[in-house]
C-alpha cells in the first residue's frame, strides 16, 4: 500500500511540474526534455545493472507501447496542460483511460465489457463531464478559444494512457511465455525511450520558436535556473521514480488495488494546485472529480 500512495503522490507531483514547465516552455519542449532526462536516467540504471533484461521479443510490445503511452499520450497531455490546465487534465487522463482500455481489449482481444462495468462506465463519464464544465468562473479567461482543444488534448491523452497501458499487459505475457522477469525500471526505460523518439521527431518537424506565455501575452515567470529544477522534478517524480514506485505497487498488489489508489491522484491534485497555483476550483468540478473517481475505482475493483 505504501508504494501505491507514493506512486499517486509522484504522479501528482510530476503533473503539476509538468504544467509548469509546459506554460513556460510550449508543450512540445517541455515534453521533450522532460523524456531525455528520463530516458538518460534510466537507460545509465539499466545498461550498467541490468543489461540482460533487454530481450527482443518483449522489447518490440514495450516500445510499441510506450511510443503510443509516453508518444502520443504525453504530446497531448501536456498540450492540454497548456490549455485546460493540471486538474481537469489528469482528471481525464486517468479516468478516461481505464475506459480506453476495456474498449481496445474488447475489440483487440474480444474480452466484452460486463453490465456492471458498462455502470461504472457511465457514472465516470458523468463525473468528467460534470468537471469539464465547470462554468465561467472555473474558467483561466487567458486560456479562452482554447478550452475545446485542450479536452480534446485530455481525451487523446486518456487513450494514449489506456492503450499503451493494454499493449504493455501484453509484453508482460510474452515474459511469461518465454520464461523471463523484467523488472519494473528496465520496463519503464523501453517505454520511455520510445516515447522519447517519437516526442523528439514531432519536435524536429515542428520546432516551435515561441512559449504559450509569449503567445498569450505573458511575460516568463520563471528564470532559467528554476525552471530546470521543474523540468528534473517532472522527469524524476513521473517516469523515473512514479513509475519505479508504481511497478514495486504491483509486485506487492493486486492491480485492481494500485489502479484504484493511483486513480485518486486528481483529488489530491485539488488542493495542491489551490496552494501553488491559487487555482481554487468550482464546486461543481469538486464533485465531478469525486464522482469519476469513484467510478474508476469500482471498475477497477469490480474487474
Amino acid at each position: 500500500m505504501i508504494a501505491a500512495v507514493l506512486t499517486t503522490i509522484l504522479f501528482a507531483l510530476s503533473a503539476i511540474c509538468g504544467h509548469r514547465i509546459a506554460m513556460e516552455m510550449g508543450s512540445l519542449r517541455a515534453n521533450f526534455w522532460r523524456l531525455l532526462i528520463a530516458s538518460a536516467v534510466l537507460g545509465a540504471l539499466v545498461f550498467l545493472i541490468w543489461p540482460d533484461s533487454l530481450h527482443r521479443s518483449t522489447f518490440t510490445w514495450l516500445f510499441i507501447s510506450g511510443a503510443v503511452g509516453f508518444g502520443l499520450g504525453d504530446i497531448a497531455l501536456f498540450y492540454a496542460f497548456e490549455r485546460i490546465g493540471t486538474r481537469l487534465t489528469i482528471l481525464m487522463n486517468l479516468c478516461l483511460a481505464p475506459i480506453f482500455a476495456a474498449s481496445v481489449e474488447f475489440l483487440w482481444l474480444g474480452n466484452g465489457l460486463l453490465p456492471h462495468q458498462w455502470l461504472a462506465i457511465t457514472v465516470i463519464l458523468f463525473g468528467v463531464g460534470l468537471s469539464i464544465h465547470p462554468g465561467k468562473t472555473g474558467r483561466n479567461t487567458t486560456r479562452r478559444g482554447r478550452f475545446v482543444p485542450g479536452i480534446i488534448a485530455g481525451m487523446i491523452a486518456g487513450f494514449g494512457q489506456g492503450c499503451g497501458a493494454v499493449i504493455s499487459r501484453r509484453a508482460q505475457e510474452v515474459e511469461e511465455l518465454i520464461g523471463i522477469d523484467i523488472n519494473g525500471l528496465s520496463e519503464a526505460f523501453q517505454r520511455v525511450i520510445a516515447g522519447f523518439i517519437v516526442v523528439a521527431i514531432v519536435f524536429a518537424i515542428r520546432r516551435p520558436t515561441h512559449p504559450p506565455a509569449k503567445i498569450i501575452g505573458e511575460k516568463a515567470r520563471l528564470p532559467a535556473s528554476t525552471l530546470s529544477y521543474w523540468i528534473i522534478g517532472s522527469a524524476l517524480f513521473g517516469p523515473v521514480i512514479g513509475v519505479s514506485c508504481f511497478q514495486w505497487a504491483l509486485q506487492s498488489m493486486e492491480s485492481a488495488l494500485v489502479l484504484s489508489v493511483v486513480a485518486t491522484a486528481p483529488i489530491l491534485l485539488i488542493p495542491m494546485t489551490w496552494y501553488l497555483d491559487g487555482e481554487r476550483p468550482p464546486m461543481k468540478t469538486l464533485f465531478g472529480a469525486i464522482i469519476a473517481v469513484q467510478g474508476v475505482i469500482y471498475l477497477q475493483l469490480s474487474s
